[in-house]
């Protein structure tokens, strides 16, 4: 009975464990390149960088160069230049991000720049 008991437990662990790290989303699975999206008949496009660089771009002009840093399913972004650039206390947002499809969503956790805020969670990023 004490060895049932015990082979339970153990299956119960496993299974708890497979759970835990099936579902885990890591830094490694977010996938650097261009994203993009169309509104108004304007394109705007975010490029990660494999150097932790990213750049914004609107219709193909460069409006925001910044770095950017992942760690789990969150996205940290800070604005360095450009001329919509979150700049102060306001320049780093965070995001929680989830790929599926080729499309990236971002919800935000943490900005007050709202510009980039509702630019970056209003809708899901098409991978180019």
């Amino acid at each position: 009975m004490a060895d049932r008991r015990r082979n339970t437990i153990k299956c119960a662990a496993l299974l708890f464990l497979l759970f835990v790290f099936g579902t885990t989303v890591r830094a490694a699975d977010f996938k650097t390149g261009t994203y993009s999206f169309t509104a108004g008949g304007v394109k705007y496009s975010i490029t990660f960088h494999d150097s932790k660089k990213h750049t914004v771009t609107r219709n193909g002009e460069v409006v925001v160069e910044g770095s950017y840093k992942v760690t789990g399913d969150e996205l940290e972004v800070t604005d360095e230049k450009g001329q919509i650039a979150c700049r102060g206390d306001q320049k780093t947002g965070k995001y929680k991000w989830k790929i599926a499809e080729k499309k990236l969503t971002l919800m935000k956790v943490e900005d007050g720049c709202e510009g980039r805020a509702s630019a970056l969670s209003g809708q899901a990023w098409v991978q180019e």
